[in-house]
């Protein structure tokens, strides 16, 4: 029997624009090539403007977490200008990243993830879905439709939560270098528990207990989806007077051991990438003969890496399963869970008083990098500045480290090798379903993958990688 290749596109129930190519022998997925198609640009939009535009400008990469790039831009801030930060300040801002954390979480599970292992209703928006798998009992099926419908409040309740205190979601304003310019007042902190609060029973209550359910019932993908033990995290939730704690520690695990991350062991690969080397530069190049993606491969000391709440959670200790599908799935909901009950700890031992910001007027330094985890992994920003002027800015987000296509030696990303030996039994699971549910189990977030195109459809302008 001939091989057959198959196009998955766009893979819908995401963020950003996705495609897959797999190529079919027999029943097995023998080729996988994981495609992002877009191009943003975001460093070039960022070269020439003053640095503390950072904070404002990279929260525009991505709508579903914008408040993490805002995060990274001020530590990298803080980094520049040697700015101290207070207890409160700290409480103030991982709060405020926690709720965006889980908002994402939630949505992942109920409105990105769900529908590919429950019948929904034949209404609107979920007219013409295609499971064919589904293997709940009606009155479970029925029960977790419901609660879909309730994670719309939950998910609504983190961003209240976000806006108490940094003004908006998406795209805050309070969360900014040197500290956070709204006052945690009496007020405020009451507002804030009673919302977390609400969040922690709705997660406890039902995406838990929803979690298991569909672990159970879908058990067989514990052995789908696998990726080598190989993780990487850069810690999450800063804290100390230069951000130099991480209450939940980095780590990259290989071959059972934990070391402590190097941001210098990190590098690019653009073999498969629509890049081309021009004059000591790296510029887009659409047309690029073999290329298939505008996301590059990052490497960890030359190795490809996993990262995201599993690879989080197994490092610290809380979570003791394997790398698959559901694993993924498992862990995401493990660390929702972890997270709302951090919030309210932090909210208690917050101080009211005035806003806790102290900026100093100019940078001490004119260059940085800055890696911590966020929602669906690392993300690392990097800039040089003249004069307070932004020379190069760099972003690496954790969908370049889970979507990298192959690189010059053949590795595989952490996605096309989940994707690559899948047995498909029967050709009805075939897209929506087994590669589906592997893919969405990463979380990806193509528009934070890359980069955007003129209204002729031409790239322009260059990057700085």
């Amino acid at each position: 029997m001939s091989k057959k290749r198959i196009m998955f596109s766009p893979v819908t129930r995401l963020s950003g624009l996705l495609s897959v190519e797999v190529v079919m022998d027999r029943n097995i997925v023998s080729v996988a090539n994981a495609s992002g198609t877009m191009y943003r640009g975001i460093e070039h939009v960022m070269k020439g403007r003053h640095i503390t535009d950072a904070v404002y400008m990279t929260q525009r990469v991505c709508g579903i977490c914008s408040l993490a790039h805002g995060a990274v831009a001020s530590y990298l801030l803080d980094e520049l200008y040697d700015h101290e930060l207070s207890d409160n300040a700290q409480y103030l801002r991982n709060i405020m990243l926690a709720a965006d954390i889980l908002q994402n979480h939630i949505r992942h599970f109920y409105f990105f993830s769900l529908p590919d292992y429950v019948k929904m209703p034949v209404q609107p928006p979920f007219e013409g879905q295609n499971l064919k798998d589904a293997r709940l009992a009606p009155q479970d099926n029925t029960r977790l439709v419901e609660h879909y419908f309730r994670s719309v409040v939950a998910s609504q309740e983190c961003h209240q939560l976000l806006t108490v205190f940094g003004g908006k979601a998406p795209n805050q304003h309070s969360f900014v270098h040197g500290g956070v310019a709204v006052a945690p007042t009496a007020d405020k902190v009451n507002q804030a528990l009673s919302l977390i609060e609400s969040v922690h029973g709705f997660v406890k209550e039902y995406l838990v207990p929803d979690t298991e359910l569909i672990s159970r019932v879908y058990n067989d993908y514990f052995k789908i989806g696998r990726t080598p033990a190989s993780l990487l995290s850069f810690g999450m939730f800063r804290f100390g007077s230069k951000n130099q704690l991480s209450l939940w520690r980095g780590g990259v695990l290989t071959r059972n051991q934990i070391s402590a991350p190097d941001i210098r062991l990190i590098s690019e690969d653009v073999t498969n990438a629509w890049y081309l080397p021009v004059d000591g530069e790296v510029l887009p190049a659409p047309h690029k003969t073999g290329a298939y993606t505008y996301i590059k491969s990052v490497h960890y000391a030359g190795q490809p890496f996993e990262m995201g709440p599993l690879a989080r959670m197994i490092i610290n200790g809380f979570y003791h399963g394997g790398t698959s599908t559901m694993d993924r799935i498992k862990a995401r909901s493990l660390e929702t869970l972890l997270i709302t009950e951090l919030v309210m700890e932090w909210l208690r031992k917050l101080v009211p008083g005035p806003p806790p910001i102290q900026q100093k007027q100019k940078p001490l330094k004119e260059q940085a990098v800055v890696a911590t985890d966020i929602m669906r992994g690392s993300l690392l920003h990097s800039v040089r500045v003249k004069d307070e002027q932004v020379e190069e800015y760099k972003i690496i987000t954790p969908t370049n480290w889970n979507f990298s296509p192959k690189d010059k030696n053949g590795q595989l990303g952490p996605v096309e090798y989940a994707l690559t030996g899948t047995v498909i039994p029967n050709p009805d699971l075939f897209l929506n379903t087994i590669l589906g549910r592997i893919i969405r189990s990463f979380d990806p977030c193509i528009n934070c993958g890359a980069h955007v195109l003129n209204a002729k459809g031409d790239v322009t302008g260059k990057i700085v990688f």
